[in-house]
């Protein structure tokens, strides 16, 4: 494509106290996923060049399940593109009911007002599978998947996308069952960069580029422009352009215009 990309991690924790500089300086475009509303209300205002900041309802949270309100959530989306992050997990402390009541209520949300929506399925697979089949939503994009070949391809018929991590690409069987044109990178920094080759900063893909390079016996600079021209699909298909940051949405326009992409 001639112009060299950055990478993109779709799925990072980020301290709110990190400057903008200082996000800037690690050379990716990142989507930091928060945990909880009030988490999100701490970044609201802020106006990074390349980061993106995610309303969350993490699913392994007490505080942020109990204290979910759909009224605020679906004020605080109207702020971001992003939402992240939210799901399930079988393995939280958390009710499976409680669970399904907050997460049901987020998908039904952006059904309505679509949303670049990064999902925790840990443990969870099949249920997170059920709500979306119940409530499709455009932009869901399953963080860190362990689906097994029908999950997977269940997945794939809903029009999900999948983010991948340096510790999920161990597991080149879930893996490879991702179509290419499917695939986003992740860090999932702190847990999901743990022994990473690089280093461990939210960005830090390249790692992990690498090994989907080898998976797909392709060059590593091909992997970098896949997945760009996977973000532009994705965001299209959600329509929110116009809400990321305008250095991201320049290089979206490039991307747009490349003979590569595909309506």
């Amino acid at each position: 494509m001639g112009r060299r990309l950055p990478p993109i991690d779709l799925h990072s924790h980020v301290s709110s106290t990190v400057s903008p500089v200082d996000l800037e300086r690690l050379g990716a475009v990142v989507f930091a996923a928060t945990r909880s509303l009030d988490e999100y209300k701490t970044v609201k205002e802020r106006n990074d060049p390349v980061t993106i900041w995610g309303v969350g309802c993490h699913p392994e949270v007490p505080a942020s399940q109990e204290k979910y309100n759909e009224v605020k959530f679906e004020a605080l989306i109207q702020s971001t593109s992003f939402v992240s992050e939210v799901g399930l997990d079988g393995r939280s402390k958390i009710p499976i009911e409680v669970q399904e009541r907050v997460f049901n209520s987020i998908i039904h949300i952006v059904q309505r007002s679509p949303r670049i929506v990064s999902i925790h399925s840990s443990g969870a697979v099949e249920q997170v599978l059920d709500a979306l089949s119940r409530v499709p939503v455009k932009g869901a994009v399953l963080h860190w998947w362990r689906g097994n070949t029908s999950q997977t391809q269940r997945a794939i018929d809903l029009g999900c996308y999948f983010s991948v991590n340096w510790a999920g690409m161990k597991h080149r069987e879930h893996i490879s069952l991702i179509p290419l044109e499917r695939i986003l990178t992740e860090t999932d920094h702190p847990y999901g960069d743990r022994g990473a080759s690089g280093p461990r900063q939210p960005g830090s893909v390249v790692g992990t580029e690498k090994k989907l390079a080898d998976l797909h016996h392709l060059e590593a600079g091909k992997i970098r422009n896949q997945i760009w021209l996977n973000f532009a699909t994705l965001v299209e298909a959600a329509d929110v352009q116009h809400l990321l940051p305008g250095p991201v949405q320049r290089m979206v326009d490039f991307i747009r215009r490349s003979p590569s992409f595909k309506k």
